[in-house]
């Protein structure tokens, strides 16, 4: 009986124990964060909620079996400005790649370049911790032609100062002034025009590994 006792005790220890060793491999691993920064384009302006751009985001890293969970913070009317005051608010989510698009307003309100720069720097300087995707902002040919140059040169100037900033090309490219891709106001995107953006942007963080 007392040995009987005896293997019962260490069977059923050995059954605990692989138990425990089963839920420690199934644990599923906790997700990276991105937090994707942007103004009313970000958000669902005329659009169904699951039409956005960060929500396909999520949708095309979860078909791919990358593990990461997409957080849009967009503000309408968004500023460099705004940005880089409300930055540190995000800290806590922890980051591991924040995605900045915002300088559209920036240049309606004819913001200058050094103040555009330093914005833009203030905020990466914040997320330093983080990998920073920048998109960066044309703007129509319709305005100075002094300013138009010297706001696209603020990028490049970013960027061959930061080598450890990701530059992507802009968003606008392949359908800005496009009808059949943006709605009414030719200015916010339609749900066709956040596939284009969310399949180039997927790309890009996929082939200078910014997503892992």
């Amino acid at each position: 009986m007392k040995y009987l006792l005896l293997f019962l005790s260490l069977l059923l220890f050995s059954c605990w124990n692989n138990n425990s060793e089963v839920n420690k491999i199934q644990k599923p691993e906790e997700k990276k964060i991105i937090l994707c920064l942007w103004d009313s384009l970000t958000a669902w302006y005329w659009v169904q909620e699951n039409e956005n751009y960060p929500y396909k985001l999520q949708k095309i890293l979860d078909d791919n079996w990358y593990n990461y969970l997409v957080i849009n913070a967009w503000v309408s009317w968004d500023t460099s400005q705004n940005i880089l005051s409300r930055a540190s608010l995000y800290l806590d989510k922890k980051p591991n790649i924040v995605i900045l698009v915002a300088w559209w307003n920036d240049w309606l309100r004819w913001l200058s370049t050094t103040d555009l720069k330093n914005n833009i720097l203030g905020i990466v300087n914040i997320f330093k911790g983080s990998k920073v995707v920048i998109a960066w902002m044309d703007i129509p040919l319709n305005l100075w032609l002094q300013y138009k140059s010297d706001f696209k040169k603020v990028y490049s100037d970013i960027s061959n100062e930061n080598k450890n900033i990701y530059f992507l090309k802009f968003f606008l490219d392949w359908v800005a002034w496009k009808q059949e891709l943006n709605i009414q106001d030719m200015i916010h995107p339609n749900s066709f025009w956040y596939d284009i953006i969310v399949k180039n942007l997927f790309d890009f963080l996929k082939e200078n590994k910014v997503i892992e």
